[in-house]
């Protein structure tokens, strides 16, 4: 176990940590940064005397490095943060060789699901309709729109409170006369 490049690799992971945790705390991935983060500081505050005990070492290629492996694989997958998730990988592949564990291959693929048969059908699944068959075809007008009732209109004319706002015009620029063929 080398302990100074096992705390070089807390550093990395530290500084990436800091500076994207506003923006990608809720992600999928970001709880298994902070895992390897979290092991990488217990792993390097240990004496470089001291070996990592087996069943340590099973933890970390059986679980904690697949797993890691796998979501930041996703941030790859994604491209809009790919060159993130090539230096969590890298620092991953650095971990791993700083702790000593050995990966198959097996390990780092996701698991495979078997696939159901589909079911035969037993439920109606009704009849196609082609649209020739349709006779009628939607109005694309617009609905006339509602107006006010005659008797609204006229108390709002003699009520001397209710002032029509009258629209100023606006004087035109040559944005406006860009834009004016499209309304």
């Amino acid at each position: 176990m080398d302990t100074q490049e096992i705390q070089a690799v807390h550093a990395v992971l530290h500084l990436i940590s800091h500076r994207n945790k506003n923006q990608h705390q809720r992600a999928k991935w970001w709880k298994w940064l902070a895992r390897l983060k979290r092991t990488a500081i217990d792993l390097g505050s240990q004496n470089a005397s001291v070996a990592i005990p087996a069943s340590y070492k099973q933890y970390l290629s059986a679980h904690l490095i697949p797993r890691c492996y796998l979501a930041f694989s996703t941030v790859i997958a994604e491209n809009q943060f790919s060159t993130l998730g090539i230096v969590l990988m890298a620092t991953l592949s650095r971990f791993a060789k700083a702790t000593g564990t050995r990966l198959e291959e097996e390990t780092l693929q996701r698991p495979r699901v078997k696939k159901l048969q589909p079911a035969p059908p037993t439920e109606d699944r009704g009849e196609r309709v082609s649209r020739a068959d349709i006779d009628t075809v939607p109005s694309l007008e617009p609905r006339p729109q509602v107006s006010r009732k005659k008797s609204e209109q006229s108390t709002s004319d003699k009520d001397p409170a209710i002032k029509k706002s009258k629209k100023t015009k606006r004087k035109k620029n040559a944005i406006d006369d860009l834009f004016s063929g499209l309304l």
